[in-house]
């Protein structure tokens, strides 16, 4: 294929995967279905920016899924245990928790829990408080998001479809 014709292969990939994905999560083979035959070579090469740019995720057993909440621009990467510190410091008092109560609250070992707090410090979610070596997220705001988890809110699609 010459630039031109990758360039169309890819945008036609992009437009199928997009719009079989809106009715919700499909198997691989389901998602190469209807596609012309010239073109299926690209189709795991595509397949795979989708996933890098975090637009769209693997959910295992060949089943690929949408993540509408996370702009393209940015790989989904899963963190659990940074997840679990975030989320035990937003249920947790005011003051802040030290990383030693954070890692025995979720039977942890104290340095990975200080490698999650130094990780969501870096991305601006945490920080430490008033007590030197307490952290707390950023505001009780976030803290109260997270403590309600994903009830009630709507998670808008922020990519362009065209």
């Amino acid at each position: 294929m010459n630039e031109t014709d990758r360039e169309r292969a890819r945008g036609l990939i992009l437009a199928h995967v997009r719009n079989a994905l809106v009715a919700g999560p499909h198997a691989v083979l389901e998602l190469r279905k209807g596609l012309p035959a010239e073109i299926l070579g690209a189709f795991p090469v595509v397949l795979g920016e989708m996933v890098e740019a975090g637009e769209i995720a693997s959910m295992g057993h060949s089943v690929y899924a949408r993540v509408p909440w996370m702009p393209a621009t940015r790989k989904v990467v899963a963190s659990p245990v940074k997840d679990m510190v975030f989320a035990a410091l937003s249920e947790l008092a005011r003051a802040g928790s030290l990383p030693s109560e954070l890692a025995e609250k979720l039977v942890l070992p104290v340095r990975e829990v200080e490698r999650a707090l130094e990780a969501l410090e870096g991305e601006g979610v945490v920080h430490e408080s008033r007590i030197p070596g307490r952290y707390r997220p950023v505001s009780r705001r976030m803290a109260s998001h997270v403590r309600r988890g994903a009830a009630g809110r709507v998670f808008a699609d922020v990519l362009s479809h065209a």
